[in-house]
């Protein structure tokens, strides 16, 4: 009886994968452009769309959650290429490639090893093509950027960038990775992935292979093993599930990584909370790297932090203070070019936590 219901679930399974595939079907030889209404293709409920989205002085091909009062990016093809300029087009071709014409340069939006045939957007935020027996032949689910979406998973030895800011959606400063020893780190993004540079951990047990961040159908975040017995439940209890209440998990542009429940009003309002964070607020400046070179991290009361300056050092770019600072005196004036008789007056910063080893001589390798 128990493997009768397993094959009957499975078949319902499969069957509302496929039948919410062909209520949303994009044929091929469907264009979208910048300048059209609408520029974007929708998932059968409306909550998630698929297409261009404003970015900078221009656009960016993407998926994002619907709502006010305003749309949440969830997923950004071609991240780190120039915003794209108003006039060019999305194309699901006639030969079954899904591409942007750019005026003189084609960009392939999707690399598949078969042709696919269609195209949908599903409820679940995921986009996908098809092939011509309805298999799967590419999807965003499988190349997370960002976000991950109910249902979807960070395998082995990948990782979730953070953006650049709220309104850059390129790779930003730090970098979440799901390492192959089943420990899910995060780092700085330019910094060596090794354990002194990380600034948060799952703490997995170790050498524990093929584990994947999972954002499983009950809304939680799991640690899961090859077999897919899970290894750690990151975000605690069960919530709730139901067609207007929906959740992401986003590593942020302050390289923290969230959980968010979004409830979704008949009026197309979006009410969005945080329900879990992997650091907390008061611990943000845990982050490396959240302040830049020469500068430290101040908490600026519960819900903010701060980038300063020690003394003698002003910032590197006032408009962004978390970029670092700069000596605001030049080589002309240092100590060591001037009389010896010459006054220096040395500063004390109080209840500052200092890096052991603020630089450090990497060797080459032979």
């Amino acid at each position: 009886m128990a493997t009768v219901f397993f094959l009957i679930s499975i078949y319902l399974f499969f069957s509302a994968e496929i039948s919410q595939s062909l209520q949303s079907n994009i044929t091929k030889g469907s264009t979208l452009f910048t300048n059209s209404t609408p520029n974007f293709w929708l998932s059968p409920s409306g909550h998630f769309a698929f297409g261009f989205y404003p970015s900078g002085n221009g656009f960016k091909v993407g998926t994002w959650l619907i709502g006010r009062p305003r749309n949440t990016v969830v997923w950004t093809a071609l991240r780190d290429e120039p915003a794209l300029l108003p006039g060019v087009s999305l194309v699901f071709t006639t030969d079954g490639r899904l591409l942007v014409l750019n005026f003189t340069a084609v960009q392939l939006i999707a690399q598949t090893n078969q042709k696919a045939q269609v195209a949908a957007m599903h409820d679940s935020g995921n986009f996908l093509l098809y092939g011509s027996n309805m298999e799967v032949v590419w999807a965003t689910f499988r190349f997370p950027t960002n976000t991950l979406l109910v249902t979807q998973e960070l395998g082995p030895d990948k990782i979730l960038y953070s953006s650049k800011s709220d309104t850059d959606d390129s790779a930003g400063d730090f970098k979440l990775w799901m390492q192959g020893d089943g420990n899910l780190v995060a780092y700085q993004s330019k910094s060596l992935q090794l354990v002194k540079y990380s600034y948060w951990s799952s703490l997995s047990k170790s050498n524990t292979r093929g584990v994947s961040l999972t954002f499983a159908a009950d809304s939680r975040l799991y640690l899961v093993n090859s077999t897919g017995f899970s290894i750690r439940n990151l975000t605690g209890g069960t919530l709730p599930v139901n067609k207007t209440t929906l959740y992401r998990a986003t590593f942020d542009v302050d390289g923290v990584l969230r959980l968010y429940q979004h409830q979704m009003g008949t009026d197309g309002s979006l009410n969005s909370i945080v329900l879990w964070s992997a650091i907390n607020r008061e611990d943000r400046c845990s982050v490396k790297g959240a302040c830049g070179l020469n500068s430290y991290c101040d908490r600026n009361g519960a819900d903010n932090i701060a980038c300063l300056c020690p003394p003698g050092f002003d910032f590197a770019d006032p408009n962004q203070p978390n970029k670092g600072c700069k000596l605001n005196s030049s080589v002309d004036n240092d100590c060591f070019l001037r009389g010896a008789n010459d006054d220096y007056m040395i500063s004390t910063l109080e209840n500052t936590i200092w890096e052991r080893d603020e630089y450090e001589v990497l060797t080459p390798c032979e």
